[in-house]
């Protein structure tokens, strides 16, 4: 007794198709965004906010006037 089977047999392959489109509009779009982040000044990393001197340290600010200007 042989173990040869003779009936037909079939192979479906189906291919999604799009796969590699959806990592390409991925990719576009991450690439957008850090794109603008940077362009945008990375907002919330710089803080420009002025700091003042050490509570113990002493500031002393002298203002002199102009000398008054010469009459004729």
């Amino acid at each position: 007794m042989s173990d040869v089977n003779d009936r037909p047999t079939s192979v479906i392959v189906t291919r999604s198709a799009g796969g590699g489109l959806y990592v390409i509009v991925g990719a576009l779009l991450a690439l957008v965004l850090v794109g603008g982040y940077v362009m945008l000044g990375m907002p919330g990393l710089n803080t420009q906010v002025a700091r003042g001197p050490a509570p113990s340290q002493k500031i002393d600010v002298t203002v002199q006037q102009p000398a008054a200007p010469a009459r004729r």
